[in-house]
């Protein structure tokens, strides 16, 4: 179903005389049977030799007009649409009655609009360097990257004088690197709808080469001229339809192996455990699954979470680089597997499961709280799993007022050492104070006790008034010294 099209075809502007080189005998004239009648209109088939010739798979040919018609003549396109795009695998061309063409362009298109080379062709090698300014590749196409586009005169020789193949083989076949398992790259650089032949130079014996350099093509002999033309008996595509290994024919069998796309050029969504890859008859390269523990079936590759082994997949292993995104239940992170702020799984709930919220009220540092117990991070003033309360060293919630408490007469029991800080009633600021202490934040001795120290377990030591009173005071400018001694187990 390829559409075939040419700027320039011999016969359509009249009846015009052409000769085959192959027979051509110098000095004979024109009417010798070595020459022929080509003319688009004639009712004779064989004096008719239209671009569809080229395609029909028949003993027929293409021909453009000889350069007797015009210099330009050595300029002529043919232009391919195969109505889709295709992974191209080879383009065979085949020469008619004339020999090969010399310069050449084999160029691709996706859009018919912009085309870029696939290949270059050139008389002599020299010529790729002084027409396409692209060294020459000698000998045998070879290619050392998957896009790379060479230069090439191993086409371009002069016999035979008719009926000589050009074989041009764009992608796999040809000994591009990734042959066996395509790259991007190779994928890219052999997908085209349109194929173009652009001719830039007729392929002629070096004798005439001579002759057109230093004469005017006007008074060169028209059995020379006529002799000199492009004659095209088939061009051959062969490719395959841009399914990228992921579909057994296309464009009517679905995608397989979790691929989407109109041919086959991505991993559906939710299936981007791992980077997409052209399959090959070997290896499917099937997309994986993102493991979202079901929160969404969307997902995407992220090299660099691969490199870090941060994703989980489907069997438990931290291999692939597949990110959730729009995880639904209250979940987040790479594999839905955490909570967002404000939430949290309670422990021994597995990841199946969705979050619930953290409920922290406003005593709270944020809505966030520990993601396994639920537990709100709190004001220094507040605790509780929910701030519901006053820390220690603190009283009247929701106030939550700091204790005012003496140290030296507080019950250490009640006091943290490190926050130095003692607690007190919550309604009322009352400390937990020593034995022999009283008041609110127990800053005094009880009557009958004197001496308040954070050293003396009772806070408060007793008076020692030989039964006269059980009034006393703490004497001024006295210093209070703890003496130890050791008792003697014996006395002499």
């Amino acid at each position: 179903n390829a559409l075939i099209t040419t700027n320039a075809t011999c016969g359509e502007k009249g009846r015009e005389m052409y000769c085959k080189l192959v027979e051509h005998v110098p000095g004979q004239p024109a009417r010798n049977p070595q020459c022929r009648i080509c003319d688009q209109r004639s009712r004779v088939p064989h004096q008719r030799h239209p671009i569809t010739n080229a395609i029909d798979g028949k003993n027929t040919w293409w021909q453009s007009p000889s350069i007797q018609n015009g210099i330009e003549y050595h300029y002529v396109t043919i232009t391919l649409d195969l109505q889709q795009i295709f992974q191209i695998a080879y383009v065979i061309v085949k020469a008619a009655n004339s020999p090969r063409p010399g310069n050449w362009i084999l160029e691709r298109s996706l859009d018919g609009v912009d085309y870029q080379p696939w290949q270059y062709y050139a008389i002599t090698d020299s010529e790729c360097l002084t027409r396409y300014n692209i060294h020459p590749r000698p000998g045998t196409p070879s290619y050392i990257k998957d896009d790379e586009v060479i230069c090439t005169s191993y086409y371009s020789k002069i016999h035979p004088l008719e009926n000589g193949e050009v074989r041009i083989h764009t992608s796999l076949i040809n000994g591009r690197p990734s042959a066996d398992d395509p790259s991007r790259a190779l994928l890219e650089f052999t997908s085209a709808r349109f194929i173009r032949l652009r001719f830039q130079r007729i392929r002629t014996l070096n004798a005439d080469l001579m002759m057109f350099a230093h004469k005017d093509p006007n008074e060169i002999d028209p059995i020379v001229t006529r002799r000199y033309y492009y004659s095209i008996k088939d061009i051959s595509v062969g490719g395959m339809c841009i399914c990228s290994g992921h579909a057994k024919a296309c464009p009517l069998d679905p995608c397989e192996h979790n691929t989407c796309g109109e041919t086959c050029d991505r991993c559906c969504p939710g299936f981007n455990q791992k980077p997409w890859h052209a399959g090959t008859f070997l290896v499917k390269h099937e997309c994986e699954p993102c493991n979202c523990h079901g929160k969404t079936e969307e997902c995407y590759y992220d090299q660099n979470v691969a490199d870090k082994n941060q994703s989980l997949n489907v069997h438990g292993e931290y291999i692939g680089g597949g990110v959730c995104v729009n995880c639904t239940r209250h979940t987040d992170g790479i594999n839905c597997e955490t909570c967002v702020d404000g939430y949290f799984r309670p422990k021994g709930v597995n990841s199946s499961r969705g979050c619930v919220p953290c409920n922290c009220n406003s005593f709270a540092l944020s809505s966030q709280c520990d993601l396994n117990t639920g537990c709100c991070f709190c004001r220094p003033e507040f605790s509780g799993d929910k701030c519901t309360e006053c820390r220690l060293g603190y009283w009247n919630y929701p106030q939550c007022i700091a204790c005012q408490c003496v140290h030296s007469g507080t019950d250490p029991q009640t006091c943290e050492t490190e926050l130095g800080k003692c607690s007190c009633v919550d309604r009322t600021g009352q400390c937990n104070c020593k034995v022999n202490v009283e008041g609110v934040h127990c800053d005094r001795c009880k009557s009958g006790t004197f001496g308040l120290s954070a050293r003396n377990p009772l806070g408060c030591s007793s008076c020692y008034c030989f039964g006269l009173t059980t009034q006393c005071s703490e004497a001024r400018g006295l210093i209070r010294v703890w003496v130890s001694s050791e008792l003697l187990s014996h006395v002499m």
